[in-house]
């Protein structure tokens, strides 16, 4: 079993999406802390050729080492 997971969010980028995308971010990280991750990094990117934001939410799983 591997000790870390990556999320991946994904938003269309558009007005006020960035806001959005860390909204959702934050959710995440909140929900899967209650779960017992660990979160060890968060990076935004924007691909401006597909149009997308993207959010990659890297973070320890629960009871490892």
């Amino acid at each position: 079993m591997k000790a870390v997971e990556i999320f991946m969010i994904r938003n269309s980028f558009s007005r006020n999406s960035s806001e959005a995308i860390r909204k959702e971010a934050e959710d995440l990280v909140n929900e899967k802390h209650y779960q017992g991750y660990r979160l060890i990094n968060v990076d935004f990117d924007v691909a401006d050729n597909e149009g997308y934001i993207y959010a990659f939410i890297t973070m320890k799983r629960p009871n490892t080492y």
